[in-house]
């Protein structure tokens, strides 16, 4: 993805959903899912589509999936107790 601010470049990285970044530590997916949650719930309570239609929009759909990845890569790395709230 290319943003359109001259001289800066946004790469997404891809990698496989089979397993969680061997180069992140617990914490950083502490981080992460921490991170993604607290991001949805904010879009969630502050957008005004998701209120009007009384359904999640586009965006909202994008950030739990982002927020459920986490929460997968968290429970694959043992950290299972953490993730069920």
């Amino acid at each position: 993805m290319i943003t359109l601010v001259p001289g800066y470049q946004s790469v997404n990285l891809v990698r496989s959903q089979d397993a969680p970044c061997p180069e992140m530590s617990m914490s950083s997916l502490n981080d992460a899912l921490e991170n993604a949650r607290l991001t949805y719930e904010q879009h969630v309570r502050t957008c005004r589509q998701c209120h009007a239609d009384g359904a999640a929009c586009a965006v909202a759909k994008h950030l739990l999936r982002i927020y459920n990845n986490a929460r997968r890569d968290h429970m694959r790395s043992g950290g299972r107790h953490a993730a069920t709230d």
